[in-house]
């Protein structure tokens, strides 16, 4: 951990649209200096461990549940559920919050980013021409909101690069 705050990316890279956590993430990096970038697959106990400690946390994953057209984005609460914050191959992401509060660990205040995709998912790893059409307007307005929240929180950034 190099600051108080971290982007996570959540998808599968192998499932086009649903890797747009991931690929916005990516896209992040570096861009916002006082703020760290990472990627993960799935929910799990080593995801616990690696968002320990962060003040606030800024999670980016893909949803089927909500309105729109592929690419809309939505700012999510814990009531709203994406694929992989409740996902049947791991953990229920407000599960592994929870055990990480009651195990006395610090854990972030969390901030959610939904991008509607298409309820059939195909194999590949390139994004699909609505979802790449909306990348850049996305990660702009992604970028936008935490450069808001990071003014609003009054996050710092340390002297290590993220």
């Amino acid at each position: 951990m190099t600051s108080s705050a971290l982007i996570l990316g959540l998808g599968n890279p192998i499932l086009s649209d649903d890797g747009i956590g991931i690929t916005l993430a990516r896209l992040l990096e570096g861009r916002l200096p006082c703020i760290d970038v990472a990627t993960a697959a799935m929910v799990s106990l080593d995801l616990l461990d690696q968002i320990t400690g962060y003040r606030q946390l800024f999670v980016i994953d893909a949803v089927t549940s909500l309105g729109g057209q592929p690419g809309t984005l939505h700012r999510l609460t814990a009531e709203s559920g994406t694929l992989h914050l409740f996902s049947s191959h791991g953990m229920n992401f407000y599960d592994m919050i929870e055990l990480g509060r009651q195990l006395g660990k610090p854990m972030p205040k969390v901030h959610i980013y939904g991008i509607k995709i298409a309820e059939e998912i195909p194999f590949g790893e390139k994004l699909s021409q609505a979802m790449e059409k909306r990348l850049e307007v996305n990660r702009a307005e992604i970028e936008r909101d935490i450069r808001e929240w990071s003014k609003t929180l009054g996050l710092v950034a340390s002297n290590s690069s993220t």
